[in-house]
Order: C-alpha cells, then structure tokens, then sequence
C-alpha cells in the first residue's frame, strides 16, 4: 500500500475571534491523536491541515469547498461553532465527505439527514432535558427566566431548554434575546421583575456579563446555562467572584471532568506538557479524530488498499470507538449521533467548575 505523504484529515476551527482559545485547544488535540495513530506504525500514515474558519458560517463553507476539492482529504474533523458546522456540513454532503464535529451541538445539524455527518458531543434537546429535570427535580425551581442570544446555538440552547422545563412541570415566566458580542445589559435586568427562581442563558461569551450584572442588580437567583458557558477564558475568568454569589451557577457540559473516563487524565497530562493548560472540550476532539482515523485504518487493512471517501463513510457508520470522553463507547444512531455521549452538570467553586452528576 503506497502511502507516502499521508492521508490527510483537514481540520476547521475558529483560530481567531472570540471562539480563539476553544478553536486551537481543539486543533492541538487532534494534533495529538493524529500523533499517537502514526507512532502506531499501522500501514497508513496521517497528515493534518487546520484552517481558519473564525466561527463564520460563510468562510466555513469557502474552506469546505477547498477541502473538498482535495482528492488525498477522506475525512473532517470540525467545526466548532454550530454555525459554522451547519454551513459547512452541506458542503461536505455534496462531495460524499465524511465530518465528525467535536463539539457544534445544534440539533439541526443531523436532524437534515445528511449521510456524512458525525456529531460526537451531545445535543442541545439532550442536554436541555437533563438541565430541566436537574433544575426542577433536585433544585426545585418552578419559574424560569430565560435568555438567549441570537446565535443558532442560543436559539437552539434556548428553544430546547424551554420545551423541556415546560414538558416537566415549569413554568417560563419570560424570554428575553440578546445580540452576539453584547455587553450591556442594565436594561435586561430592569425588564425580569422578581417572580423567577432560576435565570436560565443559551449563548456564549455574554453569559458571564448577563451573571455580573444580574448579581449587581440585586438579583441572588440561580444562573443555569448551557455548554456555551463552560468555558474558562470567556465566562468564568470575566464572570469572577459572581460566579459564587448569590445561588451561584449552574452550567452543563458535554464531557465530565478529566478524570471520570479511564486514560482522560494520562491524555490531559500530556497535553498539559505539551501546550499548556487544558480548559474545554480537547478530549472530545481527541476522541473525533480517532474514531475518524480508526475508520480508515480499518477500511485500509480490511482491502489492502487506501480507502475512498465512500469506504470511510462505511467504516464510519459500523465503527465502535472507546475514547477517553465518555464511559461507553462511540457507536452512531441512524443520524449520526453519538450514543456513548453523556451530559455533565457542573457548579463552581474557588473559580473552578466543579461537577455535580453526569446524567446519560
């Protein structure tokens, strides 16, 4: 089997712009699994390109368009963003592409029936029902407000939490929208009234400046969030000491805490040794891009030849995978939906997360 510059697995992610930290974590940690595949010494061997899609839908599909072009390309690990995965998923589609996204978790990505796409996180309507039951059942809140940024992750996070605390008994007093990258928000707070229990946010980067001035305006309420506020750099590191006041926060994650899932702490270490602190979602990456790589190999030892994108797919869709995410391993529902993944429910204490349940 001729082999000789590698078989490439391109990569998008958000290298600039707000979503920077998340976007090179998740490129240094495929870096790694593809690493750790060619030291394997199996008959292929795997090269990498990231490009830059700065969490924009439309560049995401321009880089699409170059990948695709690119005959010696038989798998994507990306996006991040949801938006950028949307965009950008369509495009592989028309090129039989196979795409695993580490991260991007808005419903519609698989709900299309797109037959190359790969979620390895959780969902939002998942996700959302193991907040809502969280909330309701253990913190006995009954009157939600809910905010949510106009993002199609927010507008996901927010539609799936309300249909879920709603479907079990909960009342949402409110809904509120914000516009991504807003930091003022003392018109909001004048807007809630006190006849809420828990502040519920579907966003990103505004969720820790809605806590901060939630907090200044007296309100001592739970803030309860989605995944887009677990997230160091951006929501706990400006949030600070209102993270802890009040009712503090809850905030949900799609991957439990190093540690949980056996080799997740080795992996960490590693990578701590290599680039530094290990904040968000670097294990999920890890994990889609060697459950890709472990497809093709697959395809290449089972016909003694280098697999098509077709064979991938294939692979792909028949494929277990234990990684070091989650505890079961990774096997596909017929959307593309990873079975194994879980949701992971986390407070914070002295400026760290700390979790409390990881809910199947």
């Amino acid at each position: 089997m001729n082999n000789p510059s590698g078989v490439h697995i391109c990569v998008g992610a958000p290298l600039s712009g707000a979503s920077r930290s998340m976007g090179i974590e998740m490129s240094q940690a495929i870096a790694l699994a593809v690493e750790d595949a060619n030291a394997e010494g199996r008959a292929l061997t795997f090269a990498t390109e990231v490009a830059d899609d700065a969490s924009d839908p439309d560049r995401a599909g321009l880089i699409a368009r170059r990948f695709c072009a690119d005959s010696r390309v038989l798998g994507i690990v990306g996006h991040y963003n949801s938006d950028a995965s949307i965009a950008a998923a369509a495009v592989y589609s028309q090129a039989g592409l196979p795409m695993i996204t580490p991260i991007a978790s808005n419903p519609d990505l698989t709900e299309r029936g797109l037959h190359n796409v790969f979620r390895f996180t959780n969902r939002d309507d998942r996700t959302a029902m193991a907040m809502a039951r969280f909330l309701h059942t253990n913190r006995g809140k009954a009157r939600a407000v809910v905010v949510e940024s106009r993002s199609a992750y927010g507008k996901s996070m927010g539609e799936r939490f309300v249909e879920s605390f709603c479907a079990i008994g909960g009342t949402v007093t409110a809904r509120h929208y914000v516009d991504t990258g807003q930091r003022e928000f003392g018109p909001l707070m004048r807007k809630l009234g006190a006849g809420f229990d828990v502040l519920f946010y579907g966003g990103t980067f505004e969720g820790a400046y809605v806590l901060t001035t939630m907090r200044s305006a007296g309100f001592d309420q739970l803030f309860a969030a989605g995944d887009g506020c677990w997230d160091t750099t951006n929501f706990l590191e400006p949030a600070g000491l209102s993270a802890t006041e009040g009712e503090g926060v809850l905030v949900l994650a799609a991957t439990p805490e190093i540690g949980y899932v056996p080799r997740s702490a080795e992996f960490a270490g590693r990578y701590r040794s290599r680039f530094g602190p290990i904040t968000n979602y670097a294990v999920n990456s890890y994990d889609a891009a060697s459950t890709l790589i472990q497809a093709i190999n697959a395809c290449a030892e089972n016909t003694g030849r280098i697999p098509s994108r077709d064979d991938v797919l294939r692979s792909m869709r028949s494929l277990q995978h234990q990684g070091i995410a989650y505890p079961k391993p990774t096997t596909w529902d017929a959307k593309g939906d990873n079975l194994a993944a879980v949701t992971a429910l986390y407070d914070v204490v002295d400026r760290s997360f700390h979790q409390l349940a990881v809910i199947d």
